[in-house]
């Protein structure tokens, strides 16, 4: 695999997102769980109109000055993104935020708490609020990029394969054989005591019913591409054009086939690393 890209860093939509994050999950972290004195140590807390209109104005202004921000004053310090200067950003990130937080709530204090030890705690109060949506939705987005870059590889890396090599399938009837290339085979599945084979005849895709339980087949097909990934299914690696999912389950995209096929726990590792010398992974 390559190395991670980090260019959703300056998509607007990203900028949009987090910005959108910090304001709502600031109002939210404030709002329900009162910290840093908010409810001035009172078990009897009641939310009036004027303590959630205060916690609105927190809020608008968390969001304005976060596309401040991120859209203006961001593009004008880097465009090159790499780890150290996120890390730099977020620092300052909180830091303004933080200061910002501390002005607003001495002009609506009458300033008295207008002095720099206050301002420090602040940051730093701010801070430990901010972190969650900016690193939640720093990773959100650095994960999908991780999968979109994994799925360009899995289309545009060559196959250590032969496609026209030709792979033999044969059932428990007379009549229950026949010899297909592995560019023509897709995928069989499992139907009660038979087994329906997927593939291509001059482009399109046709299928053929043979008595064979799915175990047998996997088991006497001889070729490192085809893999049983499910109970029900065996597919060819050389179509996986895609993978979604995560730990909890996998789907395998095929060429010319709509539906994904699922990828269950138990076949899971076994697939993912035929998978990756199918697809000549890295």
């Amino acid at each position: 695999m390559t190395k991670t890209d980090l260019s959703f860093y300056n998509n607007q939509k990203y900028k949009l997102t987090l910005c959108a994050s910090m304001a709502l999950f600031f109002f939210a972290f404030m709002t329900f769980f009162l910290p840093f004195g908010v409810s001035n140590y009172n078990p009897q807390h009641e939310y009036t109109l004027v303590f959630i209109g205060s916690m609105a104005l927190f809020t608008a202004m968390t969001f304005l000055l976060s596309l401040l921000n991120e859209f203006i004053l961001r593009p004008l310090f880097f465009q090159k993104v790499t780890y150290q200067r996120i890390i730099i950003w977020s620092i300052w990130t909180f830091v303004l935020l933080g200061l910002a937080n501390f002005w607003v709530y001495n002009i609506q204090g009458n300033w008295h708490d207008f002095h720099l030890r206050s301002a420090f705690e602040f940051i730093i109060n701010c801070s430990t609020v901010y972190i969650f949506p900016l690193a939640g939705t720093f990773f959100f987005y650095r994960y999908h990029s991780l999968q979109q870059q994994f799925h360009q590889e899995l289309i545009h890396k060559q196959s250590t394969i032969d496609p026209d090599q030709l792979i033999s399938f044969v059932g428990q009837g007379a009549n229950d054989r026949i010899t297909l290339s592995l560019e023509d085979f897709i995928y069989a599945q499992s139907q009660d005591n038979y087994v329906e084979l997927n593939y291509l005849v001059n482009g399109k895709l046709s299928k053929m019913l043979i008595r064979v339980s799915i175990s047998q087949l996997a088991e006497t097909v001889g070729n490192a591409s085809i893999v049983r990934c499910h109970r029900s299914f065996l597919v060819n690696l050389f179509h996986v054009r895609s993978i979604t999912g995560n730990s909890n389950g996998h789907r395998l995209q095929l060429n010319n086939i709509e539906k994904p096929i699922p990828v269950s726990k138990s076949y899971q590792k076994e697939t993912m690393a035929f998978l990756e010398q199918v697809k000549n992974l890295a």
